[in-house]
């Protein structure tokens, strides 16, 4: 049985936090430091704005696996909302608005096909130290595209490895909050 609209609306803001805490963790700053070595020109602000992009992905990645498909995509346009009032407490102009939301739209176009790539791989293979290496190449290309990127994956301990290890244990803490969050919202149905 499906929720109201409110009460998506609801699980969406108590979902948004996860973001923010993904934004000021470790995640974060490791893809920041990779984009800064892959683009040392890159500028902060467009760095920041990436960064924010793929923790989002993350994260609705994360809600798809997290609750069950009949309400998933309710509760990923509660999230949605959530993040909207949020941007309207910002006071945004709606061309602004519009322009963040093509970004978005596009960037989650260019995700999926690597996000899903990686994410077979570790299924199939178990966890290595670089089972994000096709959604952090896509991240490094959105901050700056290059027709000859140049090997991330080079050494043994560079930027794209801690920054694939981060990425790992950001989207296991949003899982594990998340299925709290489907646990008290969704017990019933279970």
């Amino acid at each position: 049985m499906l929720l109201s609209d409110v009460e998506y609306l609801n699980i969406g803001r108590c979902i948004v936090p996860l973001l923010g805490s993904a934004l000021a963790g470790s995640s974060a700053e490791a893809l920041r430091e990779l984009a800064r070595a892959y683009d040392p020109s890159a500028d902060e602000s467009l760095i920041s704005a990436e960064v924010f992009l793929f923790h989002k992905y993350l994260l609705m990645q994360a809600c798809v696996g997290v609750f069950p498909e009949a309400h998933v995509d309710h509760v990923v346009g509660g999230l949605f909302a959530a993040l909207n009032e949020w941007a309207n407490g910002l006071e945004l102009g709606p061309d602004r608005q519009q322009a963040m939301e093509v970004v978005w739209q596009q960037r989650a176009g260019q995700f999926d096909q690597s996000f899903s790539q990686d994410r077979d791989k570790f299924l199939d293979e178990g966890s290595g130290p670089a089972h994000w290496q096709q959604t952090i190449g896509q991240f490094c290309q959105n901050v700056r595209a290059m027709e000859s990127p140049p090997n991330l994956w080079a050494g043994k301990d560079g930027p794209s490895y801690l920054a694939s290890h981060s990425v790992s244990i950001a989207l296991d803490q949003m899982l594990a909050v998340l299925g709290e969050i489907y646990r008290l919202h969704f017990q019933e149905e279970t």
